[in-house]
C-alpha cells in the first residue's frame, strides 16, 4: 500500500511539473518586412527573457542582405497567449506586441513607407 502511495505522489509531481517545462520551452515566431524593397524574413527563438540581437537574427536574411538589417514593419507569427515582447533600438522602446497586438509599423507614419535600420536593436519576449 504505501509503495502504491509513493509512485502516486510521483506520478502527481511529475504531472505537475510538466507545465513547468512547456512554458520553459515556448518559441517565438517573429518576422520583419521591408516594403520599399519587398524583402521579409521570419525567425524563430525561445521566449527566454533574454536580450536578442536583431542583427544576429536577421543579419543572413533578406532584410539584412545588405549589410544592414531594414525593415519598415514588424510582426509576431507564431507565440503563446501570454507572450510579451519588447523591441528596442538603440536602447529606446520601439514597439511592445503581445498576444492582442501583433504589427507594429516601425517608421512610426503608417501613411509612408521608410525603413528604420534595426543595426543596433534588440527583442527581448517571455511568455
Amino acid at each position: 500500500m504505501k509503495s502504491a502511495i509513493a509512485a502516486s505522489l510521483l506520478l502527481a509531481a511529475t504531472a505537475i511539473a510538466a507545465p513547468l517545462e512547456a512554458r520553459a520551452a515556448a518559441t517565438v515566431g517573429f518576422a520583419l518586412s521591408n516594403d520599399q524593397s519587398g524583402s521579409y524574413a521570419g525567425v524563430t527563438f525561445p521566449a527566454d527573457g533574454t536580450d536578442k540581437t536583431i542583427s544576429s537574427l536577421f543579419g543572413s536574411t533578406s532584410v539584412g542582405s545588405s549589410g544592414h538589417v531594414l525593415a519598415s514593419s514588424a510582426q509576431l507569427t507564431q507565440f503563446p497567449g501570454t507572450i510579451n515582447c519588447v523591441l528596442k533600438n538603440n536602447g529606446a522602446a520601439l514597439a511592445t506586441f503581445t498576444a492582442q497586438k501583433t504589427y507594429a509599423d516601425l517608421d512610426g507614419n503608417p501613411a509612408k513607407v521608410i525603413p528604420v535600420n534595426l543595426d543596433h536593436a534588440t527583442i527581448n519576449c517571455h511568455a
